[in-house]
């Protein structure tokens, strides 16, 4: 009987992928499954039975969102051939011969998807090295997730095997391995290959993503500059570290260059908007930490009590620099608590709730899976943990992906946990999930336990909300309003009623509650209501032609400025006001301080050149000079082609281009 013939009984063969320095790579069908898979035969290879099944166990339990799932190995006439489930979608070798390019944003996402993988295999025990990462073994799927495919299984089994290598992507001890195994000697220095080979590998691609240029080999440096002006200053950082031939100078973990692609966005000056502070904590978390500095189960009595002290002096170091809205030292007290004792959970949770305080639900939900989760350090069957799910779920919540925050909130539980806040918002969850029968018992349950009369209201407003009865919500939502002294609950409260209003199209109605916030509520709780305030009034001026709206929006905007909650998008508002306003010299003021705190962009010379065209206007034809304005017309859309992709289009810019259009028409420009 032939091989075919002896996989037929489970496998479909359907058609040939590829073939590689690992293997020939077959699409199959696995007719018990009912779902393709992915076969590959080993080249020149044949694992010895002495191989100890645990092993290769270990890799059929391997888990991990971004990995292709070990379904099997097979011995077939002396060849071994893996199983594995088949992901949908392109490589990037293929998005690259296509001519996709790759916004730096992209590219720090994908990374931080790669390193997560990557620490996932480099931890197990013993690690799995992947040893030949490059575009065409990482998939983009449909979902614009990243899956590592191809992870070389062989190279696990038996340390002593050396593979191919892939010019432009390979380690340098990688190919110095391939040489000295091709050689009568071994060449000293090199008898191993270790986690940080995968980093180069990783810096490698990420290079070619960003650039477009592949390396030549492992011998030649990336150039910096090109890399720099593609991305930015922090990402080439990164890169130009994770390709450095000596692997003691690279990143020595895919942790550490995870956090490094993670911290990407707080160094390069053009990503600074995204940082803007805004509102704050859900309520319900100011009273958790409190109490809570002492280390819970950690073993204290085995520890110095001076170097506990050093501990707990970090933690309480880290929240009051979180609530003083400084977070980059924030982090550097958490470094520092975490480096003194790793296995203590309190820096680390900390840590997640100034991620979830800057709303940065995303980064908190990564933070919380991989640097606690996976910690091997960290006891998780520990009490705190549940504040740790609780943080998790929540962001879920906030995020809108309910089913996940719903059974994330049963590991909150499952640790035993009675706080009546995370019953409250566990209802809350289930009802925008729509079990509204759930939601109603859990909730009684949080009321049982003791919650009180406000937040009460408050959850019977959220759930009447979710399922869709509005007056009712209005009715609970208010009620929550005039028995709570509790000035968060009391700011979402308002900004429920303002989705509801906005929803029923009430917008004279929205302005109205947003007013009565404003004048209620303290100033430290005033950011979103100032926010939403600016937006209602700027519908109203271009509903209904009225000024007097715009000037209130400018006002309201003026006092987010004072307060220090200024984004990006704050002055770019102000600006569009002002030069609607007719305020020609405010909005010239404004964009000048958008160019010298964020940077140049196409948006600045855009607003620039409209404004440029305004004030031309205002003169007499003969005094008219259009010089200027072409020049930021010019620069705009240089910047507009370098920054705009994946065929994005921006109305304002393609507005720019007509006036443009007719300025040269009317023989303006010579």
């Amino acid at each position: 009987m032939g091989t075919e013939e002896k996989l037929s009984g489970t496998y479909e063969i359907l058609e040939r992928l590829g073939e590689g320095s690992g293997g020939v790579v077959y699409k199959a069908y696995h007719r018990r499954l009912r779902q393709p898979v992915v076969l590959k035969k080993m080249k020149n290879r044949s694992i010895s039975r002495a191989v100890n099944r645990q092993e290769v166990d270990i890799l059929k339990n391997l888990h991990h969102s971004y990995l292709p799932q070990v379904l099997d190995f097979l011995e077939v006439d002396g060849d071994v051939y893996t199983v594995m489930s088949y992901i949908p979608g392109k490589s990037f070798a293929q998005l690259l011969n296509e001519g996709q390019h790759f916004t730096q944003k992209q590219l720090i996402r994908w990374g931080m998807q790669i390193c997560s993988a990557l620490n996932y295999l480099h931890n197990q025990k013993p690690p799995v090295i992947h040893g030949d990462i490059k575009p065409a073994n990482i998939m983009l799927t449909p979902e614009g997730n990243i899956c590592l495919i191809d992870f070389n299984i062989a190279f696990y089994l038996d340390d002593s095997t050396v593979l191919g290598y892939t010019n432009g992507y390979t380690s340098p001890e990688q190919y110095i391995m391939v040489l000295s195994s091709k050689s009568s000697q071994t060449l000293p220095g090199h008898s191993e290959i270790d986690e940080r080979a995968d980093i180069y590998s990783v810096g490698a691609t990420f290079y070619h993503l960003a650039t477009g240029q592949r390396l030549s080999d492992c011998r030649q440096k990336i150039d910096r500059k090109l890399l720099t002006e593609c991305t930015g200053e922090a990402f080439a950082q990164v890169i130009e570290k994770a390709t450095k031939i000596d692997p003691g100078e690279r990143f020595q973990s895919a942790l550490e260059m995870f956090r490094a692609f993670e911290n990407i966005t707080k160094k390069d000056r053009r990503y600074q908007r995204l940082l803007a502070g805004q509102l704050g904590i859900r309520m319900g978390l100011v009273a958790l930490t409190a109490g809570f500095i002492v280390l819970a189960g950690y073993g204290v009595h085995e520890i110095r009590r001076e170097r506990t002290d050093m501990y707990n002096g970090l933690v309480e170091e880290q929240i009051e620099l979180r609530d003083a809205g400084d977070y980059e030292g924030q982090e550097d007290a958490f470094a520092e608590a975490s480096a003194m004792m790793p296995g203590a959970l309190e820096s680390y949770y900390q840590n997640a709730c100034s991620l979830y305080k800057q709303e940065r639900y995303e980064d908190c939900i990564a933070f919380i899976d991989y640097d606690i989760c996976e910690n091997e350090k960290i006891d998780l069957t520990q009490a705190r943990m549940a504040d740790v799910y609780y943080l998790r779920a929540d962001s879920l919540f906030r995020l809108g992906d309910y089913q996940n925050a719903v059974e994330t909130y049963g590991e909150v539980f499952r640790l035993g946990t009675k706080e009546t806040v995370y019953y409250r918002d566990y209802a809350i969850a289930l009802a925008y999930n729509g079990e509204e029968e759930n939601a109603r018992e859990i909730l009684q349950e949080a009321i049982d336990y003791g919650l009180k009369e406000d937040s009460i209201y408050y959850a019977q407003g959220e759930i009447e909300k979710a399922l869709g009865g509005s007056d009712a919500a209005l009715a609970d939502f208010r009620e929550c309003i005039s028995r709570t002294d509790d000035n968060t609950m009391k700011t979402r409260a308002y900004l429920m009623m303002n989705e509801i209003y906005e929803a029923k199209g009430s917008d004279t109605t929205q302005r109205e509650i947003l007013l009565e916030a404003k004048e209620v509520l303290p100033v430290e709780n005033q950011m979103q209501i100032l926010e939403n305030l600016a937006q209602i009034d700027i519908d109203l001026a271009d509903r209904s032609g009225n000024g007097q709206y715009r000037q209130e929006a400018i006002d309201v905007l003026g006092e987010i400025v004072s307060q220090g909650w200024d984004t990006y998008d704050t002055y770019d508002t102000l600006a569009v006001l002002y030069e609607k306003q007719g305020q020609l010299d405010s909005a010239r003021q404004t964009v000048d301080t958008m160019m010298e705190k964020f940077g140049e962009d196409y948006n600045v010379y855009m607003r620039y050149a409209f404004l440029e065209i305004d004030a031309q206007e205002l003169l007499d034809n003969s005094d008219r000079d259009y010089t200027q304005f072409a020049q930021y017309y010019e620069k705009a859309l240089q910047l507009y082609n370098e920054e705009m992709t994946d065929n994005n289009e921006d109305n304002e810019m393609l507005l720019l281009e007509s006036v443009y259009a007719q300025v040269v028409e009317g023989g303006w420009l010579e």
